[in-house]
């Protein structure tokens, strides 16, 4: 057999190959020769992509061949690369995100992958996927009717696997920023939060029924707590004065999200009283907690008694966010100044306070407005000249 090198050496180049594609019932794949260390001669055949909406016929899966058979020309190795985009989120970016971010986070990833973009891009190489694909990925979600947050959040992520992989030296290049949705997406709904007005009566209805639900929604509002921070509150952590967020629960005992998520809360009406209350009747470490004395199951504890009676009395329950959203523009507008609610929160960073929690409140704009007409009038009237 003729080996490249003896090619090049008689001033050869080796035979281009456009590959063969072929067309199974489930998938398509592309069949090739290729030249090994020893000058052999070999066929190979290497799946391309299932088939989906995104790849119904070979015409749809050419781009991906002819990327293959590029690298193959040009005898480009990318060893780590080959690995699918599933068995490298699964095997490596996954297990450093559950290291290195909260676990809240590691958890939102594993779903958006699981839900959005496995199913499609699972099977394809790391280094074969293109700029096109992750646009024709979008634009079908966005065709469905997906809001632009959920194909935003596919998307970072998507980019996220690519920045890591670059940063191993895995691959070379991102494909993911230049990609698009072509068609509009549908709206966002707009983020919901409670007024103090809609807590206080929330907790007028919980507090007969479940003393400890009225406390997981106080805690919410008044504590501006994460659920996963509200799980993990001990009674040590509470001197009746102010409580100190510590620590993080979710299936054990987990770090908190940032540096400024560990702080001391005071603990103001009808917080407080609610849970004293609550001390006098529980002996546990938690402070809301199970039968088990572990932390109480807050999702549960929605479906079961929050949610229910909420909706019997007229009012809606829309998650313990609303709550840190409602307190966040509260204190703002009270304060008159946004870092006092970003401390209140446990944000590292101010930006996200604003872009996210924090809202116009109708009232001081009524009153700045009336403020604003009081002078435009007094300006107006004439000056007496005496």
């Amino acid at each position: 057999m003729t080996s490249t090198l003896d090619l090049i050496k008689r001033n050869r180049l080796p035979k281009r190959q456009a590959g063969q594609i072929i067309e199974s019932k489930t998938a398509f794949f592309i069949r090739y020769y290729r030249t090994t260390e020893t000058g052999e001669r070999k066929q190979k055949c290497e799946k391309l992509a299932d088939k989906s909406d995104l790849y119904r016929s070979k015409n749809d899966v050419r781009p991906l061949a002819e990327r293959l058979m590029q690298q193959v020309n040009s005898g480009q190795v990318m060893p780590q690369g080959s690995d699918t985009l599933t068995e490298f989120f699964r095997d490596v970016y996954q297990p450093w995100v559950e290291k290195n971010r909260a676990t809240t986070t590691a958890e939102g990833y594993r779903k958006t992958w699981n839900k959005y973009l496995e199913p499609h891009i699972g099977k394809i190489a790391l280094a074969n996927l293109q700029t096109q694909q992750v646009t024709a990925l979008l634009t079908h979600f966005s065709e469905q009717g997906r809001r632009a947050r959920t194909l935003s959040h596919a998307k970072w992520l998507l980019s996220g696997i690519f920045e890591y992989a670059i940063a191993t030296g895995v691959v070379t290049a991102n494909p993911v920023p230049a990609a698009k949705w072509l068609t509009r997406p549908k709206e966002t709904a707009p983020t919901i939060e409670y007024s103090l007005e809609q807590v206080l009566a929330m907790l007028r209805v919980l507090e007969p029924i479940d003393l400890r639900a009225a406390v997981a929604v106080a805690l919410g509002f008044f504590g501006s707590m994460r659920p996963i921070e509200i799980r993990g509150l001990m009674w040590t952590d509470y001197d009746g004065a102010e409580l100190h967020i510590q620590r993080g629960y979710h299936k054990g005992n987990v770090p908190l999200k940032t540096k400024g998520s560990n702080r001391r809360i005071k603990v103001i009406e009808p917080l407080r009283s609610l849970l004293n209350k609550l001390r006098e009747q529980s002996a546990g470490q938690f402070i809301l907690r199970n039968g088990e004395d572990k932390p109480l199951d807050l999702d549960s504890l929605n479906t079961r008694v929050i949610a229910p009676a909420l909706e019997k009395a007229g009012i809606a329950w829309a998650g313990y966010y609303a709550g840190r959203r409602g307190f966040s523009s509260l204190m703002t507008d009270t304060s008159n100044n946004p870092l006092n609610a970003s401390g209140h929160l446990g944000h590292s960073d101010m930006t996200t306070t604003a872009k996210h929690y924090t809202k116009p409140q109708r009232k001081s704009i009524n009153a700045a407005l009336e403020t604003i007409e009081q002078m435009a009038t007094k300006s107006a009237e004439p000056e007496v000249i005496q």
